[in-house]
């Protein structure tokens, strides 16, 4: 999974990023060229393996990653700079709008006020006028095809011409119900507005409890806190929390979010050399979760021996009592995964 900071010049994005990834990147006021992006990873720490790995004690226990990717804030009306911008993110599978709460006259920034609510609306424009372009663009060079007596793809172009007016009626493209056939035909396209977004506001600790931040739909953050936070020792970081009355660390409170609006789900895999935790699409058939592991295991894919992890917890990782008490199961190619699932596949070389 990638998920990708988006939000204005000087809004606090490589604040939170350094936070999310224990990193200490320059968060100097100054412009950054459109190209710079900083790139981290984070564990998703879920303390169901954690109790998996008390139980199997093994060599090796590997929790699930996400790559984070922190890119060059956006100017206002810019669209050279915010499309070379964009990009930089083109692989990535969600986005986090970060959206400045807080007001510090030492910090500039674009606009006259400090005003959360409207930078979303900003932030939705800039980018809907990115995908505007790209739909017109796209549109012209079939058409252009097209004159030369050249063969177009009439489907490509009747999706077009509906995204377009949905984009220009003032609508994101995640908007859009598509059909799998319509998905087919601009799959090649990557637009922006259409991969799932979610905001999160940066505020100061005077900002971070008023109400009118509390009571919306953005995730609130105290930026300067959680980079305080992000370069803490583990040991340390509990009780800071619970002294600055936060109830978890940006890092959790992101990913929680991001695995909700991509739908996925996880599975553990246990043995004695390793114990891990693996990300897939909630409906993922097993033989394609197999896959997620490895190419040859999928390929010769036999059956998957399941185990719910409440039902594992229950009988202490015996899958010889889970066996007697029913709860081991042996499961297909067609099996849906389940969140919490501990699975070995069993495969043919």
């Amino acid at each position: 999974m990638i998920i990708a900071l988006v939000g204005f010049a000087n809004a606090g994005k490589t604040m939170i990023f350094n936070a999310m990834t224990h990193q200490k990147i320059d968060t100097s006021p100054y412009i950054t060229p459109p190209d710079i992006t900083h790139k981290g990873v984070l564990h998703v720490e879920d303390m169901r393996l954690k109790r998996i790995s008390e139980i199997i004690k093994p060599k090796k226990t590997t929790f699930a990653t996400v790559e984070c990717i922190d890119v060059a804030g956006f100017l206002k009306n810019n669209p050279a700079h915010n499309s070379k911008v964009i990009r930089e993110i083109i692989d990535a599978d969600a986005i986090i709008y970060v959206l400045r709460g807080f007001d510090d006259p030492s910090v500039i920034y674009q606009f006259e006020t400090i005003d959360p609510f409207r930078d979303f609306n900003e932030l939705e424009y800039e980018l809907l006028m990115i995908d505007l372009d790209l739909v017109t663009k796209r549109i012209e060079r079939i058409d252009e095809q097209k004159k030369k007596g050249q063969k177009i793809n009439e489907k490509e172009r009747e999706v077009l011409e509906f995204l377009r007016e949905h984009l220009e009626g003032g609508h994101t493209l995640r908007e859009v119900n598509l059909g799998d056939d319509q998905l087919l035909e601009i799959r090649h396209l990557n637009f922006i507005t259409m991969k799932p977004a979610f905001a999160v506001i940066n505020l100061d600790e005077k900002s971070f409890n008023e109400d009118k931040f509390k009571e919306n739909q953005f995730i609130r953050i105290c930026g300067i806190l959680e980079s305080e936070i992000g370069q803490l020792p583990e040991e340390e970081i509990t009780s800071f929390l619970e002294a600055m009355s936060i109830d978890e660390p940006v890092n959790k409170k992101i990913i929680r979010k991001a695995y909700e609006i991509l739908n996925y789900i996880s599975f553990f895999t246990a043995g004695p050399q390793e114990v891990r935790a693996w990300s897939i699409k909630k409906g993922t058939k097993a033989v394609d979760a197999a896959g997620k592991i490895h190419s040859d295991i999928q390929r010769g894919f036999i059956r998957a021996e399941v185990v719910s992890y409440d039902d594992f917890i229950m009988v202490n990782g015996d899958m010889n009592l889970a066996k007697q008490k029913g709860i081991f199961r042996l499961e297909g190619k067609e099996y849906e995964v389940k969140d919490g699932d501990v699975i070995t596949f069993r495969f043919k070389v």
